[in-house]
């Protein structure tokens, strides 16, 4: 009994999109990771003394600082990956 090429899951383009689909997400996931971690070494070298000061001297500055700081990394970290997944010419995961 023969089945229709249309509905054979082994014909479909649907298993390479999904590879394909996988293989950016891993990669979107690597830059993330790569990117987190440069970040959180450069801003515990250069920022860990004025925030300690701030939350010690300074507690609703503080506040405000960190909120902003963490707006900014969510900000830069999109359009820098964003920036390097078109380089890289993958699609975005939306």
């Amino acid at each position: 009994m023969k089945t229709n090429p249309s509905q054979d899951p082994n014909t479909s383009p649907q298993p390479a999109r999904w590879r394909r689909a996988l293989r950016n997400f891993l990669i979107e996931v690597g830059i993330y990771a790569t990117l987190v971690t440069a970040y959180f070494y450069l801003a515990l070298h250069l920022l860990a003394t004025p925030l300690k000061d701030l939350f010690q001297n300074h507690l609703p500055v503080y506040a405000v600082v960190s909120l902003i700081l963490i707006v900014i990394q969510g900000v830069l970290l999109e359009h820098l990956t964003s920036f390097l997944l078109e380089r890289l010419g993958l699609q975005r995961l939306e």
